[in-house]
C-alpha cells in the first residue's frame, strides 16, 4: 500500500493518507481534499517511515528543529 504525506490547504493539519484513495477529509477542520489537487510531500510504503515523515511536517510548520534532516532527501522512498 502507498501512503504519503499531504498539508490541507484550509487549516494546515498534516494528515497521513492512502495514496490509493481520491479523497480524504480533514480531520481538524472537516474539508473534504480530493488528493489529485494536493501536492504529496512524501510517499512510502511503511507505516513507521509515514509517522516519522507526519512529524518531521509538524515540526516545520511549527519552525521547531528537525533532528532528523537526512529523512527528506529522498520523497519518494519506498522502504
Amino acid at each position: 500500500m502507498r501512503l504519503g504525506v499531504i498539508v490541507c490547504p484550509a487549516c494546515k493539519q498534516v494528515k497521513g493518507v492512502d495514496l490509493s484513495s481520491k479523497t480524504t477529509k480533514c480531520t481538524r477542520c472537516g474539508k473534504s481534499l480530493q488528493l489529485s489537487k494536493l501536492k504529496i510531500l512524501y510517499e512510502t510504503e511503511s507505516q513507521e517511515k509515514l509517522r516519522q515523515a507526519i512529524g518531521v511536517m509538524n515540526a516545520k510548520i511549527d519552525k521547531k528543529p528537525v533532528t532528523d534532516k537526512k529523512f527528506f532527501f529522498n520523497k519518494h522512498q519506498t522502504k
